[in-house]
């Protein structure tokens, strides 16, 4: 069989492939695996995590809410669970996840395990509210992780792509159930980067959208509300309504193809997708309904952190250069606030930060934009979203992750023959990738 990830770029044909039901038929996929053994839920992310030429564990058979109380405010879920799948079963216990990002067919554990977040500078990520999680390790053991229990484990394994072993099941910490009024708005770029940080305090959420050839920037505020909303719908409806392909979104692939095939009208599409923006809108949701947009054109990523402080001077100088380089392609940057954690392999590891995305339509190359953002990222200390796309290998990141030795030593003392270990995480931690693909 071939496997590939949701943008097409990343290929892959393992010897076998796995699609448990439960932890024990979980632990048989690893004890018995060829390596390198990589898991995969949605194949969300961009980079070469679950390429594999030996054993591929697929774990769209493994979802599903196992607990959450309303009192302790914590859920347990399979880790295949699907995000759109988790809001209505979790509605139902009276909470909800306290942050999301925009997409949500992530796997839970694979939006985890690579640091993947919203928006909001009192929020972290998805990795930050992580209170306990079960793993199953090389040699097939199942540890139970958490601040009392394989706390290096832990400490580290939040944010850790695979690379420790499986998740099976985790432990969030999630709030009473919530809903959230959106209102999307476009102003002059000037006024975002004058009213920023008034923006980002005002709002429990805030971003906004930049289509770097247009000199006005598409903003986007989520606040909770205690007004009267629609009951939620089903978590099949949910499913649904993240694949439908809406009008909006065959328009912009028109605009995607048009800048593939005549590169020089990209800042056309670019100012007419800004223009289509114009008009403020606003609507109110349980939470769970209103964080995702669907996202059905498919493009490839690169998307960086960089300190707080430095974010706006940061997304200028990247549009600054896509403008004076004509670099084609339609697709905005985005920029969003996430607060500072202690996991040791997060992008905002002891920092709070800004991210900044950079997207290119799947079937453009993305080498000259990408290579022109990376740069700039790299001068302003950025770190790599470990689920988009990014050249950086072991010495650079060991500069960028105070922890990162530490997490090597963890690696290797749960996989000390690299089963996990693929040629992606090979050049990552800097490691021989005999096994690897």
């Amino acid at each position: 069989m071939e496997w590939t990830n949701w943008s097409g770029w990343v290929r892959s044909q393992p010897q076998k492939f796995s699609k448990p039901k439960s932890e024990s038929e979980i632990v048989a996929a690893v004890r018995e695996g060829v390596g390198p053994v990589r898991v995969v839920g949605s194949g969300h992310s961009f980079t070469a995590l679950g390429q594999t030429n030996g054993t591929l564990i697929s774990l769209d058979d493994f979802q599903g809410v196992v607990a959450a109380d309303a009192n302790t405010l914590t859920a347990t879920v399979r880790a295949g669970s699907k995000i759109h799948s988790l809001g209505r079963p979790l509605f139902d216990a009276g909470v909800g996840l306290k942050n999301q990002g925009d997409i949500d067919r992530q796997a839970i554990a694979g939006a985890v395990g690579t640091g993947t977040h919203g928006t909001g500078p009192t929020l972290g990520s998805l990795s930050a509210e992580v209170r306990a999680f079960r793993l199953v390790t090389a040699d097939g053991q199942v540890l139970d992780c958490s601040q009392s229990s394989n706390s290096d484990v832990w400490e580290a394994g939040r944010v850790s792509f695979g690379s420790l072993g499986v998740m099976s099941e985790l432990t969030l910490n999630v709030k009473k159930a919530y809903k959230l009024r959106e209102k999307n708005w476009v102003m002059p770029a000037s006024e975002c980067w004058r009213d920023l940080a008034k923006q980002r305090d005002a709002h429990r959420h805030f971003e906004f959208f930049w289509f770097p050839y247009s000199n006005d920037v598409v903003a986007k505020s989520l606040d909770e509300t205690s007004e009267t909303v629609a009951e939620p719908v089903s978590s099949e409806d949910m499913a649904a309504r993240g694949e439908k392909v809406t009008a909006d979104q065959r328009t912009f692939k028109y605009g995607c193809e048009v800048a593939r095939f005549l590169p020089s009208l990209s800042a056309r599409m670019q100012q007419m997708f800004t223009k289509a923006s114009m008009g403020a809108s606003s609507r109110a949701r349980w939470s769970h309904e209103i964080f995702p947009s669907p996202r059905n054109i498919r493009f490839n990523e690169m998307e960086y952190s960089v300190p707080a402080a430095n974010g706006a001077d940061c997304v200028r100088e990247i549009a600054e250069v896509i403008r004076a380089r004509k670099i084609a392609g339609v697709y905005p940057l985005e920029f969003r606030f996430v607060k500072a954690d202690d996991i040791w392999l997060s992008p905002f590891y002891k920092r709070d930060a800004v991210t900044i995305s950079v997207h290119q339509y799947h079937k453009q190359s993305y080498d000259e934009l990408f290579g022109a953002a990376e740069a700039i990222f790299k001068r302003y200390g950025g770190r790599p979203h470990w689920g988009k796309l990014h050249t950086l290998k072991a010495a650079e990141l060991s500069r960028l992750y105070p922890r990162f030795d530490d997490y090597c030593a963890l690696r290797k003392r749960l996989d000390p023959q690299g089963k996990f270990l693929n040629a992606h995480l090979a050049g990552i931690f800097g490691e021989a990738d005999g096994q690897a693909a």
